[in-house]
């Protein structure tokens, strides 16, 4: 469960680095502009941040880790918001940097989920 949640982590961190350093040609390319973009990449290098505090803790806390998993449905939920009520202007890159972003996002809440519930069948 920890690598997991550290994997996570990491990734997360990495994108929002690469949101900040990139934030200017990003927002052209995906639409919204630079302001967002960076705003999006400094919340994302936060809560990689956040997780990796999470992934250090012993005994990993089932809460936490909840914590975690609920951010990543959070995300995905305003994600698919954010599409469906058209609150930003995208490209058709955007549109589809979009819908590709949230795939990891589920990937890891899924696996996340399977980690913790195996974790507190096994005590």
């Amino acid at each position: 469960m920890r690598r997991v949640v550290a994997m996570d982590a990491a990734g997360m961190a990495v994108v929002g680095v690469i949101y900040l350093a990139a934030a200017s040609p990003l927002g052209e390319l995906f639409g919204p502009g630079t302001f967002l973009v960076a705003v999006v990449g400094a919340a994302m290098l936060l809560a990689g941040v956040g997780i990796a505090v999470v992934a250090r803790l012993r005994p990993l806390p089932a809460g936490a880790v909840r914590g975690v998993i609920g951010g990543g449905a959070f995300w995905i939920l305003l994600s698919l918001a954010a599409l469906a009520l058209d609150w930003l202007t995208l490209t058709t890159t955007g549109l589809v940097w979009t819908w590709l972003q949230i795939l990891p996002v589920a990937v890891f809440a899924s696996l996340q989920t399977l980690a913790l519930r195996a974790h507190l069948r096994a005590g």
